[in-house]
C-alpha cells in the first residue's frame, strides 16, 4: 500500500515534467524505482525511489503521511545548494538512500536529469535577470544559462537588448551569457566573434568559437592560434574548442596551427594526440628532462619520455623517483625504457614505505628483467600488501626460477596454483613433488590439476599408488602412466577395461606414447570397443606402436 502511494504522490507532482533528456520525468522514476527492486531493495528503498525528487515540486511529505524512514532517506537524496547531487556523506549515513543513489547512477548516469527540469520561456528574462541581480549567486547564474541552453525561440528584443548590455561587461560569466544571447537572436557575425575571441576573456572566448561555422580564412585562423598560445591556466579549458574548429577548417595553415602549443604540465598536447609527441620529440625531450624535478611536471614528463623510451632520460628519472613522494609516473616511466641503468633504483623503490609504489617497482622490473626480479620477488612474497604478494606471485609464475621454488610450493596453497605448479613444472625440481601430488590428485580446478599432471611427467620420482574411484583423477592418472616408461603399467592394463570410455581412451592413448610392443595386444582388444572415441584412440595408437617396432 505504500508503494502504491508514493507511485501516485510522485506522478501527481511531476505531471508533465521532463528529465534534461526530453523523457517523461515520471517514467524515469519509474525505472529507477525497478532498478531498485532487483537490487533487492525493500519497501523503504523503494518509495524513497519515487519520492526522491517530490520535495523539489513543493509538496510537504510529512504532512501526507510518509513513513518517517522514507523521509530520511529522502532528505538524504537532497541535492546540495548549488549542486545538482547530493552531499556523499549524507547519502552513506542512510543504507536505503545508498541504494537508490547507486540506482539513479544506473538509470540516469547524468546528475542533471535526477531532478525534474524546469519548463522555461523567454517570458522569465526579466524574473531571471531580477534574481540575479539581487543575488549574483550559484543558482540565479545556473537559471540563467539553463535558459539560453533551452531549444526555444529566443530571437527577441529584449534578448538582443541583454546582448548588447552584458557584451563589454568585466564580468567573463555576463560576457559568456553576452555572446550566448546574441547567438539566439541572431546578431552575430564572424568579425565580432573574432573580436570577443581576440580580447575577451576565456569562457566568452569559448562560446564565441563554439558558434563559430562554415569556411573559416587565415584571420579565423590566425585569432584561434594565438588562444593556442595563450599561457594563462584558465585558457586551457578554451584550448580544446579551438583545435576542434581548426579541425574542422582544415588546410595547411590550420594544420600548422595546429601543431603549436603551449607546453604546460596542465594541458599536454599528446593527451589528444600521441602522433604529436613523437613528432616533436627532438625539441621536447631536452625539456622534459629539464622539468622533471618540478613536481607540476614529474607525471607528464615521466609519461612523455617513457612513451618515447628515452634511454639518456633513465639517470634523471632515477634521480626524480628518489626524492617524490609517490614516484609511480618516474617508475612506469623507467619500466617502458627498460634499461637495466634504473634497475638498483627500482630494487631500492621496491622497499619503499607506500604499497603502489612497491608494486609498480616490481612490475618496472619485471619487464626489464635480470636476476634481481627473482630475488626481489621472493621477498615481495612477505609484503604486508595484498596487491604487492599479488604482483609477486605472477612474476615467480611467470619466470619459473629455480630460486624460487620455496615460495612457489607456498603459493600453491593460494589462488596462483596454476601458475605456481606450472612454474614449478618449468623449473622442474624434485622437491615439488609431493606438493604436486597433492595437486594432482585433490585440487577441485582442472588447470591446476593438469599444471600439477605436467611437473609429475617432468620431474623424475617414485611411482605413487593411490586408490581412487573418480574417473577425472584416473583418467589424468592414466595420462601420467603414458609419460613414465620406467613406472609399473599395471594399472594401465586394468584401465582398458574401465567403465569409463574416457578412461579406455586414455589408456590406449599411453600405450602409444610409451610405443612399448607389449602394450600392442591391450591396445587391439579396444579396436573393437563399442565407444566410437576409443576405437579411434586404439586405431593411432597401434599406428604409433607398429612404426616403432
Amino acid at each position: 500500500m505504500g508503494i502504491a502511494k508514493a507511485r501516485r504522490i510522485a506522478r501527481r507532482a511531476h505531471r508533465g515534467q521532463l528529465t534534461g533528456s526530453g523523457e517523461l520525468f515520471s517514467d524515469q522514476l519509474e525505472r529507477l524505482a525497478r532498478a531498485v527492486e532487483e537490487r533487492g531493495g525493500g519497501w523503504v528503498a523503494v518509495q524513497a525511489a519515487w519520492l526522491h525528487a517530490v520535495p523539489s515540486t513543493g509538496v510537504d511529505l510529512a504532512r501526507l503521511g510518509i513513513h518517517p524512514r522514507v523521509l530520511r532517506a529522502v532528505e538524504a537524496l537532497q541535492p546540495e545548494p548549488g549542486w545538482s547531487k547530493p552531499s556523499p556523506a549524507k547519502v552513506r549515513r542512510v543504507p536505503d538512500a545508498v541504494l537508490v543513489h547507486e540506482a539513479l547512477e544506473a538509470v540516469a548516469p547524468f546528475k542533471s536529469s535526477w531532478q525534474p527540469v524546469v519548463l522555461m520561456d523567454v517570458g522569465m528574462l526579466p524574473q531571471l535577470l531580477t534574481d540575479y541581480a539581487q543575488r549574483r549567486d550559484v543558482e540565479a547564474r545556473r537559471a540563467l544559462s539553463d535558459l539560453f541552453a533551452r531549444p526555444i525561440d529566443l530571437n527577441t528584443p529584449a534578448v538582443a537588448e541583454l546582448a548588447e548590455l552584458w557584451w563589454d561587461s568585466d564580468d567573463d560569466w555576463e560576457t559568456y551569457i553576452a555572446v550566448l544571447a546574441a547567438r539566439r537572436a541572431g546578431r552575430l557575425d564572424r568579425e565580432r566573434l573574432l573580436r570577443k575571441i581576440s580580447e575577451g576573456a576565456p569562457l566568452a572566448a569559448n562560446a564565441a568559437i563554439e558558434a563559430l561555422d562554415g569556411a573559416g580564412d587565415e584571420h579565423e585562423i590566425e585569432v584561434l592560434r594565438t588562444v593556442m598560445l595563450r599561457p594563462e591556466p584558465r585558457w586551457r579549458w578554451v584550448r580544446p574548442s579551438a583545435r576542434a574548429r581548426l579541425a574542422s577548417i582544415g588546410g595547411p595553415h590550420a594544420e600548422a596551427a595546429l601543431e603549436e602549443w603551449v607546453v604546460s604540465p596542465l594541458d599536454v598536447p599528446w593527451r589528444n594526440d600521441r602522433a604529436w609527441l613523437f613528432r616533436h620529440a627532438a625539441e621536447l625531450v631536452p625539456r622534459l628532462i629539464e622539468a622533471l624535478p618540478d613536481p607540476m611536471w614529474s607525471y607528464e614528463a615521466s609519461f612523455a619520455l617513457g612513451e618515447l623510451r628515452i634511454v639518456e632520460a633513465v639517470r634523471p628519472l632515477c634521480e626524480s623517483a628518489r626524492t617524490a613522494q609517490i614516484p609511480v609516473p618516474q617508475i612506469e616511466a623507467l619500466g617502458k625504457i627498460g634499461s637495466a641503468e634504473a634497475v638498483p633504483t627500482l630494487v631500492e623503490l621496491a622497499g619503499h614505505r607506500n604499497p603502489d609504489v612497491r608494486d609498480h617497482a616490481l612490475r618496472a622490473l619485471d619487464r626489464i628483467g635480470g636476476d634481481d626480479v627473482v630475488d626481489v620477488a621472493i621477498t615481495a612474497c612477505d609484503d604486508p600488501s595484498v596487491l604487492v604478494r599479488d604482483r609477486a606471485a605472477r612474476v615467480l609464475a611467470r619466470r619459473g626460477d629455480g630460486r624460487a621454488v620455496t615460495q612457489l610450493i607456498r603459493l600453491c596453497d593460494t589462488r596462483h596454483a596454476a601458475g605456481a605448479a606450472d612454474a614449478l613444472a618449468r623449473i622442474g625440481d624434485p622437491r615439488a613433488l609431493p606438493t604436486l601430488w597433492h595437486l594432482f590428485e585433490h585440487h577441485d580446478d582442472k588447470a591446476v590439476r593438469y599444471a600439477a599432471g605436467r611437473g609429475l611427467a617432468r620431474i623424475e620420482g617414485a611411482q605413487q599408488w593411490y586408490p581412487s574411484f573418480d574417473p577425472r583423477i584416473v583418467r589424468a592418472y592414466v595420462w601420467l602412466l603414458g609419460h613414465k616408461p620406467e613406472w609399473s603399467h599395471g594399472r594401465l592394463e586394468q584401465a582398458t577395461g574401465h567403465a569409463d570410455a574416457m578412461v579406455r581412451a586414455r589408456a590406449a592413448e599411453a600405450y602409444g606414447r610409451l610405443r612399448d610392443p607389449a602394450g600392442a595386444e591391450h591396445v587391439r582388444r579396444l579396436l573393437a570397443d563399442p565407444d566410437p572415441r576409443v576405437r579411434a584412440a586404439a586405431k593411432i595408437a597401434i599406428k604409433r606402436i607398429e612404426s616403432h617396432a
